[in-house]
């Protein structure tokens, strides 16, 4: 493909695309917390203080899971903050954030929620338990914790035995759950140790904010998404997860990601089907034992490829396989773009076909 054509072709789907995207990443940006450095300038706000502070807010002392849910549903019905200690919550069974408008904040990642031994279930879920979801649950926000799954004395990926057997067994045993949720702020979180994945969002789930947030040593993925739209993550580090770095898969569309590192995953660094109209960018994705990117569709069911896709700014190597293959030739129309690929195991990008992936100022070592 000539340069003039891949210029104007990666033009075009930036324009197609980067409506939606840009639109939900401002969006993203207005609601961002106020920071240190801008505290001054906040404090002068008399009306923004004033309005924080009429949030109810409870202190947990140092105890155990069942004390935070206790807290949690003492909060009023428009919701409010529960602060815990730093120190070791270790939790017998699920944490679950099923209302609206609540906050549940460490002590500047001295906290730690611990799953106990042979708990066999989930750690923290943010949305409603029933599958399928019979609401929604809007507003919550979780900050500055350590989520530690505990896997190693864990038996079972679902509660209590076989996956998908009714009640709480449609959810796996991950260190955060997201179902079901809209405008959710998760921020300096860390997932760990989980029996299946470190953070996984599913059932429907839109505007989901992830940033300054690390899994690894997971049984399964650092990261999932299933049926998930119009959210941004960034400063991701996913690491040291048995299977890959990221999942996406089943209708997660039109989403940004940017500035994470992938690095030494069992498999890929990026699984992807069934994903459509996202943008990734600013990404280090190296040391992954397969592919350093799959992009496929999902089987053999052509409705459902990769399309639309924009990789931008990627720096990928030291993959066991591809840095980037294409395994199907449903999926088109994505592009890659001032990127680079180096000692990847099968080479810098692998197409089934050629010419299915638009590439520009892309470096091939």
């Amino acid at each position: 493909m000539k340069h003039e054509t891949i210029r104007r072709l990666t033009a075009m789907t930036a324009m197609v695309l980067g409506f939606p995207l840009a639109t939900t990443a401002i969006n993203n940006l207005l609601h961002s917390p106020v920071r240190n450095s801008d505290a001054a300038v906040a404090e002068g706000s008399g009306a923004g203080r004033n309005e924080a502070d009429k949030k109810a807010e409870i202190h947990v002392p140092l105890g155990s899971g069942a004390d935070i849910a206790r807290a949690i549903a003492s909060l009023p019905p428009e919701g409010g903050r529960v602060l815990l200690a730093a120190g070791t919550y270790v939790l017998r069974e699920p944490l679950v954030l099923d209302r609206d408008g609540v906050e549940l904040s460490g002590d500047q990642e001295a906290t730690v929620l611990m799953l106990s031994d042979h708990a066999d279930c989930p750690l923290l879920v943010i949305g409603p338990m029933e599958t399928p979801p019979t609401r929604k649950v809007t507003g919550v926000a979780v900050r500055k914790l350590t989520l530690d799954g505990n896997r190693g004395n864990q038996l079972n990926e679902c509660n209590g035995g076989p996956c998908d057997n009714g009640g709480i067994s449609f959810i796996r045993n991950n260190a955060l759950t997201i179902r079901s949720a809209e405008d959710v702020r998760v921020e300096r979180v860390t997932a760990r140790n989980a029996r299946s994945g470190g953070l996984v969002l599913e059932k429907n789930s839109r505007r989901i904010h992830v940033s300054d947030f690390t899994s690894h040593h997971n049984h399964f993925d650092g990261f999932a998404a299933y049926q998930t739209e119009e959210s941004f993550f960034t400063r991701l580090y996913l690491h040291d997860n048995e299977a890959a770095g990221i999942s996406i898969d089943l209708r997660f569309d039109r989403n940004i990601m940017s500035h994470a590192r992938l690095e030494n995953n069992g498999s890929q660094g990026i699984f992807m089907r069934d994903s459509n109209f996202n943008n990734f960018n600013h990404l280090t994705v190296a040391g992954n034992g397969a592919q350093g990117i799959f992009i496929a569709q999902a089987n053999d069911q052509h409705n459902t490829p990769c399309t639309g896709n924009i990789f931008s700014d990627l720096k990928v190597s030291g993959s066991g396989g591809a840095g980037l293959r294409i395994n199907d030739v449903s999926c088109i129309a994505n592009v890659v773009a001032n990127s680079t690929f180096t000692g990847n195991g099968e080479g810098g990008v692998s197409e089934a076909s050629e010419k299915l992936i638009a590439q520009q100022n892309v470096n091939l070592n």
